[in-house]
């Protein structure tokens, strides 16, 4: 998404003073440009997606024209394939699903935008979209390709198969003729109520499609996109189903590949800076509705610029990765430890306290002390200055704990480095 250019909008609001709270907040959004078109139902939506071009759409679910998830749909014929975050007063999980499987892409609560939230959820929106195209572009290519079909009876005993599906599976006609497919390719991944789910809506003369793992002669894995129909005499009755198989590892691995280059940062593994963000603000509005604490630390190696010029940047990899490894060894599951930025760290500790997180820089800071990394220049040996701050419900911004970690850490830099400061604002 290039963000020098500005964002065209269309507000679908019907209530003056939520609209203007919407445009204030877009405007105050740092770095991005909205140029924002308000209307006040979705008769007037119709009319402004026909004169102009816009590339997201803000809606709100009571209009005068429409009420509820029908809103959704009706926007989303409207749209074709811009993306639609819904403004909703409500917060629960199940709502938002439902709006969600209804044609939005993401959703606000209004009222609850945060600093720079709904312009996030904006870029978020549309970066999936550029996301979802890139992924259809790789489908479209692997449904180019021939695709494994195969014929059964209506017992599901192979009648047929083309050369596709013996090149999918490994498997010659000859030896796939008279075999049930569950049985012959069958990988054991899906359990047995998968296979009588499916058998159930095929015999009640329904299409069935989804994603499955099967086996090959060979006894390898491949991930297909299978699709089933059935096929009916004159009478009505089901004599063959007809499946395609559509081979989709390459898809599911390329999917992979992605999901860790947009979450991770690439040198060391960890959680690159946009994702932290993100589930800070989780944790913070996890905290505002039930209550807790958790804790943030800053952390920053001491020196590292002089590593880099000193040994080079191979070795000052090295350094990152060794320090990454630190932090996951002391991490536990529910701790979120990211890659901010050069050779600063931050690790947020949900369902913690002052003195357990104390307890966890220490060891932090005391195994950093022992990495030693070999050059042919000499040993090289690191520190870490760590700031540390507790967010709790008083903090109304995710920024303000991250301020006052990143004090911190300057702080015990200040104080010396390699060493911990607690941030007792």
């Amino acid at each position: 998404m290039n963000q020098s250019k500005s964002i065209r909008v269309l507000l679908v609001e019907d209530e003056a003073g939520d609209a203007y709270l919407v445009k204030m907040a877009l405007k105050q959004s740092h770095g991005i440009n909205f140029e924002v078109t308000w209307v006040e139902s979705l008769t007037l939506a119709k009319q402004a997606l026909m004169d102009s071009v816009f590339e997201v759409i803000l809606l709100d679910l009571s209009l005068p024209d429409s009420e509820g998830l029908d809103t959704v749909e009706i926007a989303r014929q409207m749209a074709g394939d811009v993306p639609i975050v819904v403004l909703t007063g409500r917060g629960d999980t199940e709502f938002a699903l439902t709006a969600l499987k209804a044609g939005a892409n993401d959703y606000m609560i209004k009222g609850d935008f945060g600093f720079d939230g709904l312009a996030r959820v904006i870029r978020h929106a549309l970066l999936r979209v550029e996301m979802e195209e890139h992924n259809k572009l790789l489908v479209a290519a692997l449904e180019a390709a021939a695709n494994g079909i195969v014929i059964t009876d209506r017992n599901a005993i192979i009648k047929w198969a083309n050369p596709a599906f013996s090149s999918l599976t490994g498997y010659d006609l000859g030896e796939v003729i008279g075999q049930k497919p569950n049985e012959l390719i069958n990988s054991g991944v899906q359990n047995a109520l998968f296979y009588e789910d499916m058998w159930r809506n095929l015999q009640a003369g329904k299409h069935w499609r989804g994603e499955i793992i099967n086996k090959r002669k060979n006894g390898s894995l491949y991930h297909e996109d299978l699709s089933i129909s059935p096929v009916k005499n004159n009478h009505g009755e089901i004599v063959n189903f007809i499946g395609i198989k559509e081979n989709i590892s390459e898809r599911k691995a390329l999917e992979e590949i992605l999901y860790k280059m947009a979450n991770t940062d690439p040198l060391t593994g960890l959680f690159n800076r946009r994702v932290f963000l993100e589930r800070l603000d989780q944790e913070s509005d996890r905290i505002s509705r039930l209550g807790g604490s958790a804790v943030l630390l800053m952390l920053d190696l001491d020196f590292f610029k002089r590593v880099n010029d000193t040994y080079g940047h191979a070795t000052g990899d090295e350094v990152l990765k060794s320090f990454a490894n630190v932090v996951r060894k002391n991490s536990r599951n529910i701790d979120i430890s990211a890659r901010f930025g050069g050779e600063e760290f931050v690790i947020l500790l949900p369902n913690t306290g002052r003195d357990e997180a104390l307890i966890m820089a220490e060891r932090l800071r005391k195994q950093v002390s022992e990495i030693v990394i070999e050059d042919p220049k000499g040993m090289v040996k690191i520190t870490v200055s760590i700031g540390a701050a507790l967010l709790s419900m008083r903090d109304m911004d995710s920024e303000i704990v991250l301020n006052r970690a990143d004090s911190a850490m300057y702080t015990a830099k200040e104080s010396g480095r390699n060493q911990i400061c607690w941030s007792e604002d």
